[in-house]
């Protein structure tokens, strides 16, 4: 458990928990689109310099103004990443954008063979095609025809996410989180002439803080360093329990009872991540293992 793929898959893994409620308490917060993406991009990107502060001290913060193509790159693909998303969840159901996410880990492992010949393991394909059929099961009842503008989002969210992971496993540099204070700064930027930023409802204030201060930048800091250690397609499946949990967290937070097909279709995805993480340990165990 001392490898780096250990040391990957628990970052990925606890980011991944910190962004589930993500979903929920967008539709909690009750603002308009460009609203959402303003208030979330500020407040992922000052409270990611303070953890780069607290953690990496002043030179963390000076490498903080360390540009470069790849990073410059990286901001601009969360900037797409962040509207789009936002914009999905106001144009479709959420059922519908977490389905079409749910293809982020083939993307991103077509990504990354292609622009870093990075190999993928058979494994990691089977487990793939098993998530994504968990989703549809899932979601099969619940998506909606007509609504191509906001599928259209949601799919270039994929994409963008999925080159943004390949993107920040291809940096060497000790720290990523620059990747992800400039997008979101950025998005900000590019969200402020439409938003209306004091347009927030009250009860939607403390969810906004609550995501855009406390788990999104907590989840995006843990997930964006976890591609250093595990391969990008890696990453993209373990973002599949938003879509496992993002259900769950609705079901807590509005009474709204999960379906047999979620509980089961919910398990195949738990057991394809579980056997693919515990192959993953077992082959890097063995890569270490002295001759």
């Amino acid at each position: 458990m001392h490898s780096h793929y250990a040391r990957g898959l628990t970052l990925t893994f606890v980011g991944v928990l910190a962004v589930t409620p993500d979903t929920l308490l967008v539709r909690l917060i009750d603002a308009d689109p460009w609203t959402l993406v303003f208030w979330r991009g500020l407040g992922i990107a000052a409270s990611l310099t303070v953890i780069v502060r607290a953690v990496e001290g002043r030179e963390g913060v000076r490498n903080i103004f360390r540009f470069g193509p790849r990073r410059l790159l990286g901001a601009a693909l969360l900037v797409v990443v962040g509207n789009c998303f936002i914009w999905a969840l106001a144009l479709t159901t959420a059922a519908n954008v977490l389905v079409v996410l749910a293809g982020s880990p083939l993307a991103a492992a077509l990504i990354g063979r292609l622009f870093l010949g990075e190999p993928v393991p058979f494994r990691t394909w089977i487990a793939a095609i098993a998530v994504v059929g968990g989703v549809a099961v899932i979601f099969a009842d619940d998506l909606e025809g007509g609504r191509f503008a906001g599928n259209l989002c949601a799919a270039i969210a994929t994409v963008g996410l999925a080159a943004y992971f390949v993107l920040l496993r291809s940096i060497r540099a000790a720290s990523t989180l620059p990747v992800p204070i400039w997008g979101n700064l950025a998005a900000a930027a590019v969200a402020l002439p439409f938003a209306s930023p004091l347009s927030v409802p009250e009860t939607g204030v403390l969810w906004l803080a609550l995501m855009a201060c406390l788990l999104l930048p907590a989840g995006i800091g843990l997930i964006s360093t976890g591609p250093r250690y595990i391969p990008a397609a890696e990453v993209g499946l373990l973002l599949l329990l938003e879509t496992l949990l993002g259900p769950l967290w609705v079901w807590l937070g509005t009474g709204e009872t999960p379906t047999p097909a979620v509980l089961g279709a919910g398990a195949v995805i738990v057991a394809a991540l579980a056997i693919n993480s515990a192959l993953g340990l077992r082959s890097a165990a063995r890569r270490e293992m002295p001759p």
